[in-house]
């Protein structure tokens, strides 16, 4: 199972955390995934104050530089990676 961690504190909700929760759930779906990836909300991982984008943990790892914008495109190439 692969875990996916989404920072849902109030500045990376400002940013758009929760556009990412929704676009995350539609990946899973047009994937069927769902029996695969776990997604957890989680509070503050400090992403934003050390200038990384939004917060946001695949099995542990944190993913740098992501967006509301880059978001579907930066999480379907790192599960991509871990599922095929």
């Amino acid at each position: 199972m692969v875990n996916v961690e989404i920072c849902i504190g109030s500045a990376c909700y400002v940013k758009g955390s929760s556009q990412v929760v929704n676009q995350l759930n539609d990946l899973i779906k047009e994937n069927h995934w769902e029996d695969k990836i776990a997604v957890k909300g989680s509070f503050c991982m400090k992403a934003c104050q050390n200038h990384i984008g939004l917060g946001i943990r695949i099995n542990g790892n944190q993913i740098e530089q992501v967006t509301a914008q880059n978001a579907k495109e930066v999480l379907s190439r790192e599960l991509f990676k871990i599922l095929s």
